[in-house]
């Protein structure tokens, strides 16, 4: 069986993420798509929402598509979790790989724990970001979301946000926000 692995913060969810996997269901000859949310992303120091609720929302949006299963192996772990890690724990399950990142992470993409490893169990997958050149030896999905979840944490509003979670995202991180500002005040 051949599946995909689509990692990341997810922090918050939005019409991008669900962008890249309908792309990637559509592109690729896979008999599943596996969203792999993380705990805290290797490269980051901590998350806005904490993982529990992260997962939650993914598995809420996707509840309703049958190829796509949301993960908690990183969650799971309670501390970060590098991706070669987790393209182990799916290794010995299935027969080929996909591993979609965001255009994005291909500046630092060599820089990745065990990168050379990795680069031998995966095949790449780029979802389109920013007008970033992908390279040829890479499947590109192209996707048209010109959103991130920094930008959403910054102004909030539903219309980047998919519908089954709009309302508890945007009710979710002003209230974080204003947590947050309170505690550096004081």
């Amino acid at each position: 069986m051949d599946i995909a692995l689509y990692g990341g913060s997810f922090d918050p969810p939005h019409l991008g993420h669900v962008h890249v996997v309908t792309a990637a269901l559509d592109k690729l000859d896979i008999e599943r798509l596996i969203i792999v949310p993380a705990f805290v992303n290797p490269f980051k120091t901590g998350t806005h929402a904490p993982a529990a609720l992260r997962l939650s929302w993914l598995r809420e949006i996707f509840k309703d598509e049958d190829r796509v299963e949301v993960s908690d192996f990183e969650t799971s772990q309670n501390r970060p979790v590098r991706s070669i890690e987790t393209v182990k724990h799916f290794c010995g399950l299935y027969d080929k790989i996909y591993f979609i990142i965001g255009a994005d992470n291909l500046a630092s993409l060599k820089k990745w724990h065990r990168y050379e490893e990795l680069d031998k169990l995966v095949t790449w997958v780029v979802a389109t970001r920013d007008k970033i050149e992908i390279g040829q030896n890479y499947i590109q999905l192209d996707v048209r979301q010109a959103i991130s979840s920094t930008q959403l944490r910054k102004e909030m509003t539903d219309e980047h946000l998919p519908s089954e979670v709009a309302a508890a995202i945007t009710g979710y991180y002003p209230k974080k926000q204003l947590e947050e500002n309170h505690a550096r005040s004081h």
